[in-house]
């Protein structure tokens, strides 16, 4: 059975961010409510502005993920007042090789990708049940295979991956889905541990179109999402080829 996502209360981390607010575009022209959080206040109000335009009800709060307490705080009131799905889309990166990467930043990715999902989906686990509700994480490539010069990216998105796969058979009353994009042409405003811009290659996959996918797999109850073609092949040749992906990889890195 499709979901119907009208009225349906969805927290979204990442909210100000491209991927962050395409889907909270593409979830708002649906007809669901939007709880964003964001860690830019700049991002963040350009945001709402562009929301607001769009008629889509929402609130996008600042906060940083990383911080426990803040976030339990956060999510206490949503809590008692349910929610219908969770995006754990908020992520940073760092593009380097691991001799370069010092252990201060490599755990920082670690905190925000890995840990910052984890105590969104714990501190809102007992709310989606009730509501058997949908929960999204953006992994990535680099969730399943290797990417060169992203120790600590990929690092993170392969335990985001295997802690969302897990926890689907554990919690059967939840839609659980896991997406995998590989490069978008508009990525996610990642920022790397300094905040500094990051520079990502182009894909062939808007980030629009990007969010309308994940969007139609929550309604569609998907398990997994391969997006776009590239990653599907990568998924293939990593399993099938890997000397092939590894080729590959190393020529786009």
């Amino acid at each position: 059975m499709r979901k119907n996502l009208t009225d349906k209360i969805f927290v979204v981390t990442g909210a100000a961010g491209g991927l962050g607010r395409a889907l909270c575009l593409a979830l708002g022209h649906r007809g669901a409510k939007i709880v964003g959080f964001d860690a830019d206040p700049k991002a963040i109000r350009e945001t709402s502005l562009f929301l607001k335009r769009e008629n889509i009800e929402h609130r996008i709060e600042e906060l940083d993920i990383t911080n426990v307490r803040a976030v339990r705080r956060a999510l206490k009131a949503l809590t008692k007042d349910g929610v219908d799905g969770v995006v754990l889309n908020a992520g940073i990166t760092r593009i380097a090789p691991f001799s370069d990467t010092p252990f201060e930043e490599f755990v920082r990715v670690i905190e925000v990708n890995v840990f910052g999902a984890v105590v969104f989906a714990k501190e809102l686990l007992s709310t989606l049940r009730d509501a058997k509700g949908s929960l999204v994480g953006i992994s990535s490539v680099s969730g399943f295979a290797p990417l060169q010069n992203r120790t600590a990216y990929s690092a993170s998105k392969h335990a985001l991956s295997g802690f969302l796969e897990t926890l689907r058979s554990e919690e059967s009353a939840l839609d659980i889905t896991v997406v995998y994009p590989s490069f978008l042409e508009s990525a996610i405003r990642s920022r790397s541990v300094d905040g500094r811009e990051v520079k990502k290659n182009k894909g062939v996959l808007a980030t629009q179109d990007a969010a309308e996918r994940i969007v139609k797999a929550i309604i569609c109850r998907k398990k997994r999402l391969y997006m776009p073609f590239q990653s599907r092949l990568a998924k293939l040749l990593w399993n099938f080829a890997p000397g092939i992906y590894l080729r590959l990889m190393k020529r786009r890195a």
